[in-house]
């Protein structure tokens, strides 16, 4: 009996010990800030970008602003993008040059906590700053408020869909977004009421009524396809694509991402 009895508590202590250790280490899973590189403001400068500080409840978070490369009418449609959890808004200015060759205005919003943001990365922190980003986007006279594509990749995806439904961007574009972090946690054998940060990404999407253009990896790990599949049983008119790439590598061919999204777009965002 005491044999049993400890073949059976064993495990259970086990899992009970991976149950605390993922409650008090899931914020640095999921922000994992200490790993980020270091902030370079002269890669947005140098791409003819300009930094903007906006205030927020813990401070103040950055947004960049990156206009077309040439003349175009204004005002301007916009191309405002969330990074992933493993970057910061400088890494981005220098990958943007085919959008804004092509018209559109380019707005990098930052999270709390990431390069030379105040305050702490969290649901709630990130879903203020977008949704005050997207209100300094609306109030920029030469930024066409009617002309707004989000663009998020990976936890950027969850950051763009906290502006549901309060916004109505023209489109969504999500690049390896995960269903939502309650999915992800269920993946690694861990109960619902243990997360701290409900993205729902699936619920979100449900709720917007425009055009969606999805691309994933099918030998992703960290994000397994079978998300983007969640993604499209709410919206099976999205526009999507399946790379044979893992994560980080998503999409192969950056130049061509690039060009297949401005084709997706051009009919609706320059209909006129």
């Amino acid at each position: 009996m005491t044999t049993l009895l400890w073949l059976i508590a064993t495990p259970l202590l086990a899992y009970l010990l991976y149950l605390v250790s993922f409650y008090f280490i899931q914020h640095r899973m999921l922000f994992p800030v200490h790993e980020l590189p270091p902030s370079d403001p002269t890669l947005i400068e140098d791409a003819g970008g300009e930094i903007y500080r906006i205030t927020f409840s813990q401070g103040e978070f950055e947004v960049a602003y990156l206009p077309p490369t040439q003349k175009f009418k204004q005002p301007f449609p916009v191309l405002m993008i969330a990074h992933g959890n493993g970057n910061i808004i400088d890494d981005w200015a220098p990958r943007v040059d085919y959008m804004r060759e092509h018209g559109y205005a380019v707005v990098l919003v930052e999270y709390p906590g990431y390069g030379r943001c105040d305050g702490k990365p969290s649901f709630d922190s990130i879903s203020e700053s977008m949704n005050l980003g997207y209100e300094w986007v609306e109030s920029q006279e030469q930024l066409d408020k009617e002309r707004i594509v989000l663009l998020g990749r990976s936890m950027g995806g969850g950051a763009v869909l906290t502006l549901v439904p309060k916004h109505k961007p023209m489109a969504i574009v999500l690049m390896s977004t995960y269903a939502s972090i309650v999915d992800l946690a269920y993946k690694r054998l861990l109960p619902a009421f243990l997360v701290q940060h409900p993205f729902d990404n699936v619920k979100a999407l449900s709720e917007y009524k425009g055009m969606v253009y999805l691309i994933h990896g099918k030998a992703d790990k960290t994000v397994p396809i079978d998300a983007l599949n969640k993604l499209l049983t709410v919206k099976d008119d999205a526009t999507h694509k399946v790379y044979e790439t893992a994560h980080a590598d998503t999409p192969s061919d950056w130049d061509e991402f690039w060009k297949e999204l401005e084709k997706f777009l051009k009919p609706v965002v320059f209909k006129d």
